[in-house]
């Protein structure tokens, strides 16, 4: 009898394995099919599927997941982001920390040797209903919707890819995802409490890139007189000293006002910094000295709101001077949608969703949850591209000033510059930025990088994650 027992729990067992085994390889994208279609040389594990967001199973987000090619499960999980909001995070995969990324401007992939999967197991999740390839039922959204969304697909990926989950867990991401990755991290925060050690999400930081935070940044109070980024434009001489004097005299009483000579000044802003709208003068509010693209896919239509965050009231489906071109030539093939096994549920892909036109943005951003996620020993790094006028630094700056006053946040180190080591053997070091440690808090900026820093500044972008979730300081 009790080798018969034996015998059934190793059956069990092996029958668990095997289930999991077939869980995982039936989301493993073929290796062979992925070079050819994308006329790369990959040689590292890559998987396309769906996780389960609700609890019926009528939301499904799409996600893409890149083990480390080397020594995965030493090596820690990074959940990636990207804003908008409903904007999709393959952006992230294959504009800039991916293995593999477009070259500017163009539809052909080349190897990106700072890739973050050099480091760490690299997962991508489309967010919320309706973004890129995730699909369930129509309805309003909010944060705290999407937030819910969020904790359930994570759930449910580390219940598939369960030799993961014991690994150190980083959340992170860009924009709107400022407000995406601490609500998420609260979640988490609330799903631990009383669960065994196993059960645990090992949640050990936040790194959000130029992230909306601050009620006075991204929320709807905020847009009609949008004051750090009209500090921006004065600091960088984007407008001239007349008007800018003139928006600091008002600053306050003209928050959250949409007329009278508020408005005339938020225009003006807009006319001194990109011209008239009949002029057409091309310009890239997300990097300030970049280049601003123009491709537009027939059936889309690239936003002109150069004065801040895309609205979701627009018919746009493109932010402004966004380098597209590369993922709606391979997202929109069929062929890629069988490569990534993408459902029929799924629609037609689109970097930001047309219709979440109900989206309910939260009036308090998602300043409020910092002192719980400081308490829980949750680090956070914040990394802020410095010619980036859509979420700027000076936003930014604000709100970490005011963060550190009303916690009592002990300053580490001090504002200082921070470096990369030179091209070439003849050069000293080279400046990437500046740096500020407070107790749990980092500020980090890169030099003349935009609102997507993996994007303009891959090099720099490793360094600084590597040293984040090693938890090392810079000199």
């Amino acid at each position: 009898m009790n080798n018969f027992v034996i015998f059934l729990s190793i059956l069990s067992i092996c029958l668990c394995l095997q289930v999991q085994v077939q869980v995982d390889e039936a989301d493993l994208v073929d290796k062979n099919e992925l070079n050819r279609l994308f006329k790369i040389n990959y040689d590292g594990q890559v998987y396309s599927g769906y996780l389960k967001a609700n609890n019926e199973g009528t939301a499904q987000f799409h996600y893409m997941f890149y083990p480390a090619p080397v020594d995965a499960l030493k090596k820690p999980v990074i959940l990636w982001l990207n804003g908008g909001p409903g904007c999709s995070s393959l952006q992230g995969a294959f504009n800039e920390n991916g293995p593999f990324v477009f070259k500017a401007g163009t539809a052909e992939f080349e190897m990106n040797q700072y890739s973050w999967t050099n480091f760490a197991n690299m997962l991508y999740i489309e967010s919320p209903i309706t973004v890129g390839f995730s699909y369930g039922p129509q309805g309003e959204q909010s944060d705290e919707s999407t937030a819910k969304y969020n904790i359930n697909a994570l759930v449910d990926f580390f219940s598939r890819f369960t030799e993961y989950k014991k690994l150190p867990f980083f959340i992170s991401g860009e924009s709107y995802a400022g407000i995406y990755i601490p609500t998420l991290a609260n979640e988490i925060i609330d799903y631990n409490v009383g669960k065994p050690t196993d059960s645990l999400i090992n949640l050990q930081g936040l790194a959000i890139g130029n992230g909306c935070t601050d009620p006075t940044e991204c929320t709807e109070q905020a847009d009609p007189f949008q004051i750090h980024v009209y500090k921006f434009y004065g600091r960088h001489n984007f407008i001239s000293e007349e008007l800018y004097e003139k928006i600091l005299a008002v600053q306050n009483e003209c928050y959250g006002v949409k007329d009278g000579k508020c408005k005339e000044l938020a225009d003006k802003v807009e006319v001194e910094v990109s011209g008239t709208k009949a002029a057409h003068i091309k310009f890239n509010p997300y990097n300030i000295y970049g280049y601003c693209f123009t491709y537009t896919p027939e059936g889309s239509k690239m936003s002109q709101k150069f004065s801040g965050m895309r609205s979701l009231n627009e018919e746009s489906d493109i932010p402004p001077c966004a380098d597209v071109q590369g993922l709606y030539h391979y997202l929109k093939s069929a062929e890629i949608r069988t490569l990534l096994k993408i459902r029929q549920e799924s629609a037609e892909w689109s970097i930001c969703s047309r219709t979440l036109g109900n989206y309910q943005v939260n009036p308090k951003g998602s300043y409020y949850l910092y002192q719980k996620i400081l308490k829980n020993q949750i680090r956070i790094l914040k990394f802020s591209g410095d010619v980036d006028a859509v979420v700027p630094l000076t936003g930014t700056m604000f709100w970490i000033d005011k963060l550190q006053k009303e916690l009592y946040l002990t300053t580490l180190k001090p504002w200082r510059p921070w470096f990369i080591h030179a091209q070439r053997e003849v050069d000293p070091d080279q400046n990437a930025g500046y740096v500020m440690d407070l107790d749990g808090l980092t500020l980090l900026t890169i030099r003349n990088a935009g609102h997507m820093v993996p994007l303009d500044k891959r090099e720099e972008s490793e360094i600084f994650m590597q040293k984040f979730i090693k938890g090392e300081l810079f000199p």
